[in-house]
């Protein structure tokens, strides 16, 4: 089962990435012959049972993980989806990278200098991404020091922790305690395992909040999806919110979560009908003169980015959510002739709601334990941690029937 197994120590159980480029490539090229590839010992995802060492400093805290989900981060890794010409290669990287982080988990040990947590505390981890918290790096850039640890501005310096860490995809973690949260004992571990996941789709939402009356559309009904449609009728329920998703086994819930409709037949045909636009078209070439106030694109694959940049209204906003990790082209001409808003975004940050300051995870946090949010019906899968092959084979294989697929990490 395990790659690494050190004996007669104590050891932990751990995911991991191993970003050597000849792996990567292998896995690229194989894997348009057959899927099995992904799973094979070529690959370049590899199961460990590492040495257990000690706290990292006196401000970190070790974690016995419960349940962690399964990101479409994770899904790239495992894939090896990366491209060559990407904004992400010139930064270097890490010969390892763990993998996990939509995570419940309990602590079982703290260092001299924590003081916000206790052996005993439920905890999830909302940083994940190679911030300065992470890194401790002091002091912290602008962005981190914001509480935007997403966007830091140290992503590719060295990291000042040499320690194995590990990460959510295990039986337990090591984390600065900067980078979890406190979960409430009202919230189960079922819901604290899509904190991560609903933090994204908040993050999104709160980029350009509908207004009242605004036709808004949601390309991809997946976990992302299904939690921006929520929370576009948590903050505001008086805006029409439109779907866009091929799969018909989606379209219940995400009217359940509050869609006001679910687009069908031809893209642009639909979008045109929906918003009462004008739809022209020469050979295979179409425009929409209309369209929609806001477009959440959660999917971000093929042509879309051409697509939804067609399908917005003159000034509309497009919040791009889901990514491509490979190099694109697309025609710029609606966003200079329309005078488009295009929105990155990325992960989850410090918010500015009715004029308070407050992360995206605490806000999800407080509607969790407010009841203002549904959560049954997220989890479709779950498999023990021994079984994560089976898990992503899932998810390449039939991700029709998913939506958030989660690992068992005692088992």
């Amino acid at each position: 089962m395990y790659d690494i197994l050190f004996l007669g120590e104590k050891s932990m159980k751990t995911i991991i990435f191993e970003g050597k480029i000849l792996k990567i490539g292998m896995i690229q090229l194989f894997s348009k012959i057959t899927k099995k590839a992904y799973h094979s010992k070529m690959s370049p995802i590899k199961f460990l049972k590492i040495k257990d060492d000690k706290l990292p400093n006196e401000n970190y805290i070790k974690v016995k993980n419960i349940l962690s989900g399964i990101c479409g981060s994770d899904m790239t890794f495992y894939t090896c989806k990366q491209g060559p010409s990407t904004a992400f290669l010139p930064m270097p990287c890490s010969d390892v990278t763990y993998l996990g982080h939509e995570t419940i988990g309990q602590v079982v040990e703290i260092g001299k200098n924590v003081t916000n947590f206790q052996v005993g505390d439920r905890v999830t981890m909302h940083k994940y991404m190679a911030c300065c918290d992470i890194k401790g790096i002091e002091p912290p850039c602008e962005k981190c020091g914001e509480g935007n640890y997403a966007i830091c501005e140290n992503y590719g310096e060295p990291s000042k922790i040499k320690q194995i860490v590990g990460a959510g995809f295990g039986d337990y973690y090591y984390a600065p305690q900067g980078q979890l949260l406190k979960v409430p004992d009202e919230i189960t571990n079922e819901q604290a395992v899509l904190i991560e996941p609903f933090a994204v789709s908040l993050h999104s939402v709160l980029k350009c909040v509908p207004k009242d009356n605004d036709k808004v559309l949601v390309v991809g009904a997946g976990m992302i999806g299904l939690g921006i449609i929520q929370f576009i009728k948590v903050l505001n329920p008086n805006c029409k919110v439109y779907v866009m998703e091929r799969n018909p086994n989606k379209h219940d819930f995400a009217k359940r979560l509050g869609a006001d409709e679910i687009l069908s037949g031809d893209n642009y045909t639909a979008v045109a009908n929906a918003t009462n636009a004008k739809l022209y078209q020469k050979g295979h070439n179409k425009m929409i003169l209309g369209g929609f106030d806001i477009i959440y694109d959660t999917v971000s694959k093929g042509t879309l980015f051409n697509d939804t940049l067609r399908w917005l209204k003159a000034q509309g906003t497009l919040v791009k959510v889901g990514y491509q990790m490979t190099k694109t082209k697309f025609d710029e001409t609606p966003i200079w002739w329309q005078g488009l808003h295009i929105i990155g975004c990325d992960s989850h940050g410090m918010e500015i709601y009715n004029g308070k300051k407050i992360s995206t995870f605490e806000m999800v946090i407080d509607l969790m334990k407010q009841g203002k949010l549904i959560t049954d019906g997220f989890i479709t899968h779950k498999f023990n941690l021994s079984d994560y092959k089976k898990a992503f084979k899932l998810l390449i294989e039939n991700p029709k029937d998913t939506i958030k697929v989660v690992l068992d990490c005692n088992k």
